[in-house]
């Protein structure tokens, strides 16, 4: 064994992955004894589980696999809240995924960590080819200039409400959010308190992620941002001020109680699966998977997230996950590979039958978006994004940005303390970091 191999293993021994649920090890990069050369890939999904997602990330990887014999992908699934600082410490001790897959609000995290590598030599010319297929906008995936990964999936966030719940407290569909939190509000008190009506998670767990894909569109609904052209936080204005009151509002009026504190994006979409949430604001992503509960089914109903003015939609924030080459791969050729293939039409087409936006734009005329039964739905989300989507900047200590602004607002919502005041204090304390 080579230190580089030695050095791997002991990283996966330290973190302990998993594929499929058992303790292993994943592929180290290195190439068999047959010439193949053997490609780790770090993802969220689960191929083995029964998410639709990771069905279809099943698919194209044995897809891959079998057309052509330079390359076998194995995949490692790691918990989505774990796997960055995973990947960042793995790719220290010289080790690491040759393929990683990273959601873009962590990208500028990664590449500080020194975890991935920029693929501009790799995707200029196919880009130069592909790119006017591109739904996402690629300068989201490039940091300091330098593209670092390919985004593979479009998401959007949609106002989810459940119709039979909604029908059981004869309560109607919202056109606006002040409507929306006070059907919540109907519904948290005719229910005894048993059903959340509006749930906006305000849990730290998950890096904060629930509230912050709600507070980040809201602040640019009413014209502010989060993070500045300069780099500095810039929410403790009136925009932000705004934002957070009409969060605030759902805890006042009575839509949501203080058991959001313990609500992460995980724990809201449990409980619409459930029925102890009647409303929500959650990704496209997520639809397919909560829909398949017992239960669920057309009773979960998606639009675009409405604005306080009747007719007009709040923005929706422009992310998505994505592919990137390991820092340490010893076969980025092969890697690159597999990467085209992931955003081959074929491959996007898998995951639009999984209810996931497809980057390019293409598919959304192909088979499987016609056949799908979310068809007129999927539409609806690309132009949602297309006409509402709005790229926000992610520096790299981001994620800590995120979970000290829940903290701040977990003291607002519930606790008393007034809001410019407490969104001045953590503005002020992020922009004097290092300084």
């Amino acid at each position: 064994m080579n230190r580089r191999h030695l050095l791997r293993l002991g990283a996966f021994a330290a973190i302990g992955v998993t594929t499929g649920g058992a303790l292993t090890a994943c592929g180290d990069g290195d190439s068999g004894g047959d010439g193949v050369a053997e490609l780790s890939m770090w993802t969220f999904l689960d191929p083995a589980g029964t998410d639709p997602r990771g069905k279809a990330l099943k698919e194209i990887v044995d897809g891959f696999n079998a057309s052509q014999s330079a390359a076998k992908v194995t995949v490692t699934s790691m918990n989505y809240a774990k796997i960055d600082g995973e990947v960042i410490r793995a790719a220290n001790t010289g080790g690491g995924p040759d393929i990683v897959n990273i959601y873009t609000p962590q990208l500028a995290q990664h590449v500080e960590g020194g975890s991935i590598q920029e693929i501009d030599e790799y995707a200029n010319d196919w880009l130069s080819e592909a790119g006017a297929d591109y739904l996402f906008p690629i300068d989201s995936a490039k940091v300091d200039g330098k593209l670092m990964a390919l985004p593979w999936e479009s998401r959007v966030w949609l106002l989810w409400y459940r119709k039979d719940i909604l029908d059981k407290y004869k309560v109607s569909a919202p056109t606006t959010l002040d409507e929306a939190i006070a059907a919540g509000a109907a519904i948290r008190k005719a229910s005894g308190n048993k059903i959340t009506g509006f749930a906006i998670g305000l849990s730290e767990q998950s890096l904060g992620a629930d509230f912050m894909e709600k507070f980040d569109p809201f602040t640019a609904g009413f014209g502010g941002e989060i993070i500045g052209a300069d780099g500095k936080a810039a929410f403790a204005s009136a925009a932000g001020e705004q934002a957070m009151a009409l969060i605030k509002k759902a805890a006042d009026a009575g839509a949501m109680g203080r058991e959001v504190l313990t609500m992460g994006a995980d724990e809201v979409v449990n409980g619409v699966k459930a029925g102890t949430v009647a409303m929500a604001i959650e990704g496209s992503y997520r639809v397919a998977s909560a829909r398949s509960a017992e239960g669920v089914g057309d009773n979960l109903v998606t639009l675009p997230v409405p604005s306080t003015t009747a007719g007009k939609n709040m923005p929706t924030a422009v992310a998505g996950q994505t592919l990137a080459m390991g820092a340490n791969t010893d076969h980025p050729e092969q890697v690159w590979a597999f990467m085209r293939y992931y955003l081959s039409a074929e491959s996007q087409a898998k995951f639009a039958a999984a209810g996931v936006l497809p980057v390019l734009k293409s598919v959304y005329d192909s088979d499987a978006i016609a056949k799908a039964a979310n068809a007129t739905e999927l539409l609806q989300w690309r132009d949602y994004l297309a006409t509402d989507g709005k790229v926000s900047r992610f520096p790299a200590d981001y994620s800590e940005l995120s979970t000290n602004l829940v903290k701040a607002a977990q003291n607002m919502i519930f606790n008393g303390a007034a809001v410019p005041a407490a969104l001045s204090e953590v503005q002020t304390q992020y922009n004097q970091k290092g300084k």
